[in-house]
């Protein structure tokens, strides 16, 4: 059970409400609703990378498993493996993305790329060479967006942790990434 209550949608504000409204019945989402002026700026700017990003979808889902897997937040690894089936990623590489590194089932650019997650969670700054192999496959924007993803994924984590949200009973049927673009799409 959550540490404060969930909000009562009725009692948010009207913006908040219809987002809410639109967006896949997730637990995170109906509390980071109650986050104030906070809740529409967070749900546009993790649609941005979500939906339009310039990392690979694969790779992007695997560097929020990573997090996950670092920050030991169930309900990250649970709705992001959810995620990763419904984008074709097969239950191998998934598993592996909580595995030792480098790993066979994943490409160079994705060993370097979670290597450089790996380092970054542990030590803030991460270490030069790791940063100079991953930013060879991604380049300038492709690192910026890791970096912003990784950072994004220890926040989540720490607000999921903190407040113990709970896992919903039963799995959306969609990976929610589309309901998340045609929600703020809707909402202007």
């Amino acid at each position: 059970m959550a540490r404060i209550p969930y909000p009562d949608p009725a009692a948010l504000s009207p913006e908040a409400q219809s987002l809410l409204e639109s967006l896949p019945q997730l637990n995170i989402f109906r509390m980071i609703a109650g986050a104030g002026a906070s809740f529409v700026p967070f749900m546009e700017f993790i649609n941005s990378y979500l939906n339009a990003g310039v990392l690979d979808p694969e790779l992007r889902e695997l560097v929020i498993l990573r997090v996950g897997h670092l920050c030991r937040s169930a309900y990250e690894l649970h709705q992001h493996r959810r995620v990763s089936r419904m984008i074709g990623m097969n239950e191998e590489r998934i598993a592996a993305s909580s595995g030792a590194l480098p790993s066979p089932l994943f490409s160079a650019a994705e060993n370097a790329a979670l290597a450089f997650t790996d380092n970054q969670v542990a030590n803030v700054k991460a270490d030069r060479k790791l940063f100079a192999a991953a930013h060879e496959h991604l380049g300038d924007a492709g690192m910026q967006e890791l970096v912003i993803v990784i950072g994004t994924y220890l926040l989540v984590c720490r607000y999921l942790e903190t407040f113990e949200i709970d896992l919903e009973e039963t799995d959306i049927p969609t990976s929610g990434l589309d309901e998340i673009r045609k929600g703020l799409e809707k909402h202007g």
